[in-house]
């Protein structure tokens, strides 16, 4: 046990250097969150604060998020490939899923910082003042969101790791999350048939508790149905993602689809 905290420790370190070395990497922490902020404040400007927190302050925060934590780990995995890394990592006496797990932690903790930056930026450039009605119940969402996110990046990171085209996935499925979570418009606006298809992902049930401990609660059913929803799909992103572990060990040794060629 100690063993395994002592890989996730330095495999995290290792991973937030190396992140800062990369250009793209500065550009979703740093640069990002500023032109996603404009962006949403321009669709939503002259609306109401509470509009414009819901959308300009969390979307920005939901994308920068997710672009920073469950997609930046998802390319981990082509970068790793392509530095002829990869099939090194896999093959050491460390459990390759923990030398992950310490890499999306590592990129965690830079999302939050990014998060961060969206909130500051918009309240400094837009001057529009962020209130909470209940911080306690906004603390506990975005928790249970950041480790549901980074369940997601594992199981990400695991189906990734044996297909070859993994660029060409990792960029297919930015913005359709983004669609089908709500964070520009609510997804009511999204046909009856995608809809179950955003209860699938657990951004759309932070961006749904985020904005009721904003905005205040009307009905706290719904505020428990929701985080029920959030815990449910968090505990199956996990034991997915340890499943899919099991599978890709076995498939890798066997098939040989950790190098680029």
């Amino acid at each position: 046990m100690l063993s395994d905290v002592k890989v996730v420790l330095a495999s995290c370190r290792l991973q937030m250097k190396q992140s800062f070395s990369r250009s793209m990497f500065k550009f979703c922490i740093l640069a990002y969150p500023i032109l996603a902020a404009i962006t949403f404040y321009l669709i939503y400007a002259g609306q109401n604060d509470q509009t414009l927190i819901s959308y300009v302050f969390l979307g920005t925060a939901i994308t920068s998020m997710w672009s920073s934590i469950s997609f930046s780990s998802a390319g981990d995995i082509d970068r790793e490939r392509f530095m002829g890394a990869l099939e090194v990592i896999f093959c050491s006496p460390t459990r390759f899923r923990m030398i992950m797990f310490g890499k999306v932690i590592g990129n965690t903790l830079l999302g939050i910082a990014s998060m961060f930056i969206s909130f500051l930026m918009v309240t400094l450039l837009f001057q529009v003042p962020f209130t909470l009605t209940h911080p306690l119940l906004f603390i506990v969402s975005m928790f249970v969101g950041i480790i549901s996110f980074i369940f997601i990046a594992m199981l990400l990171s695991g189906l990734l790791a044996i297909s070859r085209n993994t660029r060409v996935l990792m960029n297919c499925i930015d913005y359709p999350v983004f669609i089908l979570c709500g964070t520009v418009f609510p997804i009511e606006v999204l046909p009856e048939w995608v809809r179950p298809l955003s209860y699938l992902l657990s951004p759309t049930y932070v961006l749904e508790l985020a904005r009721m401990s904003i905005n205040g609660i009307t009905d706290i059913r719904l505020f428990y149905y929701h985080m029920l929803g959030l815990g449910i799909v968090t505990i199956l992103y996990l034991l997915a993602y340890l499943k899919f572990y099991e599978i890709i060990d076995v498939k890798a040794r066997k098939e040989a689809t950790l190098e680029v060629i």
